[in-house]
């Protein structure tokens, strides 16, 4: 496909992993149709990305300091604002550990954005969302055979996410930086989708990554044990799924949700009694801090034994 001028731009967030950002800035500028500016937004505020940045300067990658962590979400309102303003028509929504895993990722996506005048998003994978219960159904198998695309709910984290800049432009939609870390991308889509937008995957690219990752024929399980240095990522899952069911007046959902993450806290003691407190702790303090309306960041002191 031919790209024209201020047609496709990426930022791609960082924190702490230079090593991990250079790889990932390289693979991507690799893509057989790359970004024409690459922005860099640094969540470090010791700026740390910058000696990564400099190591491009002859090349379209930019640097941006967010001064402090903003997470994730923060970071992805400050990339979408930066390249939409900058007039470029589609956006890469990149995090720094998920670069495109096949050469062509950004071609085939920006090739079936530009042709479906009503896509607001593409990415390489997408999953499906309830409104009912609040929960997230994997597309099944079946769906991804032939060719052509499929109409999904949610394009997260690492799934390759380009955006189209109208959303913004037009409807003002960004990602809420009060989430700050979990779920930011899902209450942007479904905002994105309330303005009347289509978030599509590609069903060959798809299909592919299901191969690459040896994810076909798999059911998907909930409850599983997560490890123990990562259960402090339960209370932004818990507060930001309430928030945003509260937000779009999904309440059949969020009385459920509510019902299903108490049950949750009981149920992590199954993984023994250590484990079932670490993650009663983080489940109920997101429960709380959704009834407090207590939003932004929290520091948790996260034991890594």
């Amino acid at each position: 496909m031919i790209i024209t001028q201020n047609s496709f731009a990426a930022f791609i967030m960082t924190f702490q992993r230079n090593e991990t950002l250079e790889s990932t800035i390289k693979i991507i500028l690799e893509q057989s149709v790359s970004p024409q500016k690459v922005v860099i937004v640094d969540n470090d505020p010791a700026q740390g990305a910058k000696i990564v940045a400099d190591k491009f300067n002859h090349l379209s990658v930019e640097y941006y300091s967010v001064g402090y962590n903003s997470g994730p979400a923060g970071a992805a309102k400050k990339g979408l604002e930066i390249l939409s303003k900058d007039g470029y028509e589609w956006i890469g929504w990149i995090d720094d550990d998920d670069p495109p895993i096949f050469k062509n990722t950004f071609e085939v996506l920006l090739k079936l954005g530009s042709e479906n005048k009503q896509c607001g998003c593409v990415g390489a994978v997408g999953q499906r969302f309830n409104s009912k219960t609040g929960l997230m159904l994997r597309v099944p198998d079946n769906e991804l055979e032939g060719e052509g695309y499929i109409q999904v709910d949610n394009i997260a984290g690492g799934m390759c996410k380009i955006v189209n800049a109208s959303v913004v432009n037009k409807c003002n939609i960004l990602p809420d930086e009060k989430l700050f870390y979990g779920f930011e991308e899902l209450d942007f889509d479904l905002r994105l989708q309330t303005a009347g937008y289509l978030l599509l995957v590609d069903k060959n690219l798809y299909k592919k990554h299901r191969i690459h990752f040896n994810r076909s024929g798999v059911n998907l399980q909930r409850g599983q044990k997560k490890p123990k240095n990562r259960l402090w990522r339960e209370y932004y899952s818990t507060r930001n799924c309430l928030i945003i069911l509260h937000k779009l007046k999904l309440y059949r959902a969020l009385i459920h949700s509510v019902l299903r993450f108490n049950l949750k806290m009981i149920a992590g003691f199954r993984f023994g009694f250590s484990y079932g407190v670490k993650n009663f702790k983080y489940v109920s303090k997101g429960i709380i801090h959704f009834f407090l309306n207590q939003k932004g960041s929290l520091i948790f002191k996260i034991n890594n034994k």
